[in-house]
């Protein structure tokens, strides 16, 4: 299945930008016009999150949003064979918040979010930082789909790490010459040990590990968002937040991004992924 995969995907891969994109409108058309892809979801999502905006406008934003969606799928395939020059032009980054931070004995760690292109950032990163960049990841379902994802994602020679795995080998990992990713924006697997923030006026939990971890390591924290500047360009924007996460509370520096996270994507709606079902959790009162 693997290999029937790449046999359908690499073929794909090879056209210019300007056939891909045709593809994507193509799929925008579908997925939105005719199938209305969790339509209702991102509608719903939308509508709560931005009360102070029409109908008209939120649609606006939904609409962008699909577009941006179908893009992003065909610019993922794209890596099977984008070259690392072509990469680096269209996916920017303030890299030197990362090496200028690194060699010192400290481990950075960027907390990231579902903005377009992530998947993109995940390869142009390690081609740019000093030290290996490394994420968490949640395996694919189907097998075959998995290995797909790993071959694109790990191409640049970034380590991909399962989420199950996590526990047993951070303080490995906590010992190499690395910058930890963390998606922060995420649902936890079990949402009543996450941390509950306000987000957007509901409130919501959040993946906590990533915060536990920089308290624990004492790790140097860095909140980051993907912009989209036109079709098929992005910059990631890093900022250094903490570097001394062990003298915070509990809480402070999930807090902290989640607020960072809201303003950002206030600024570019439409290049977050409203298709997730974020709040579909809700916090059960304590006895």
């Amino acid at each position: 299945m693997y290999y029937l995969l790449l046999i359908i995907f690499y073929p794909i891969s090879v056209l210019p930008f300007w056939v891909l994109y045709g593809i994507s409108d193509g799929m925008f058309f579908l997925v939105y016009q005719v199938f209305g892809y969790r339509k209702n979801v991102v509608m719903d999502n939308l509508t709560k999150s931005f009360p102070g905006k029409s109908q008209e406008e939120l649609r606006i934003i939904a609409k962008q949003f699909y577009k941006n969606l179908c893009d992003s799928v065909v610019e993922t395939i794209k890596l099977l064979t984008i070259t690392n020059a072509e990469i680096n032009k269209r996916f920017t980054c303030n890299y030197e918040v990362v090496n200028n931070a690194t060699g010192k004995g400290r481990i950075v760690q960027a907390h990231l979010s579902h903005t377009f292109n992530w998947e993109w950032g995940t390869v142009a990163s390690n081609l740019n930082m000093h030290v290996t960049f490394t994420a968490l990841y949640n395996r694919v379902t189907n097998e075959a789909f998995n290995k797909l994802m790993y071959k694109m994602r790990t191409r640049s020679g970034s380590i991909m790490i399962d989420m199950d795995d996590m526990q047993s080998v951070m303080a490995e990992y906590q010992k190499k010459d690395i910058c930890w990713c963390f998606i922060a924006d995420q649902n936890p697997s079990e949402p009543r040990r996450g941390a509950w923030v306000d987000f957007f006026g509901r409130e919501t939990s959040f993946f906590k590990g990533a915060e536990l971890i920089a308290r624990r390591y004492n790790n140097i924290v860095l909140f980051g968002t993907i912009k989209r500047m036109k079709r098929g360009y992005y910059h990631l924007q890093l900022e250094k937040k903490y570097d001394n996460a062990k003298a915070t509370n509990d809480g402070e520096i999930t807090t902290a991004y989640v607020r960072y996270l809201e303003n950002e994507i206030r600024q570019q709606p439409d290049n977050w992924v409203w298709s997730h079902r974020r709040w579909k959790h809700i916090r059960k009162a304590s006895n």
